[in-house]
C-alpha cells in the first residue's frame, strides 16, 4: 500500500568504500601520443558518500566530487582499492580516478 515510501537500496560498493581511508589518489590521462599515464593527485584523505554525491577528500581540499547516477565506481581487483570515473565537478570535465584504500583487510 504504502510502496513509495520505499527507500533506495545503496550499491554495495558504495557502502564498503563510504568513509575509508586512503593511502594515495592517482589521475588517469592520455597525453599526447595517446597513451595512458597516471599521477598521483593527493595523499592520505577519506572517501564520503552523502546526499548522492561522491567526495573524494586529500585534506581539505576535494579532488573528485560527482553525483551516484552519473558515477562508475568498480572495485580493484586486488581489494585494495576503487575506480571511480564520471564528471568531476571540481575541474569541470570527465575524470578517472583511482583510490588505493589505506587498510583493505
Amino acid at each position: 500500500m504504502f510502496g513509495f515510501f520505499k527507500r533506495k537500496k545503496k550499491n554495495p560498493v558504495l557502502l564498503e568504500m563510504d568513509g575509508r581511508e586512503m593511502k594515495y589518489v592517482t589521475r588517469r590521462f592520455y597525453n599526447d601520443n595517446g597513451s595512458p599515464e597516471e599521477e598521483i593527485v593527493g595523499q592520505t584523505g577519506r572517501i564520503v558518500c552523502i546526499d548522492g554525491e561522491i567526495r573524494i577528500l586529500c585534506g581539505e581540499t576535494d579532488v573528485f566530487k560527482g553525483r551516484e547516477e552519473e558515477c562508475e565506481y568498480f572495485r580493484l581487483l586486488s581489494g585494495n582499492g576503487i575506480t571511480v570515473s564520471g564528471f568531476n565537478s571540481v575541474i569541470g570535465k570527465q575524470d578517472n580516478i583511482t583510490v588505493y584504500y589505506k587498510y583493505h583487510r
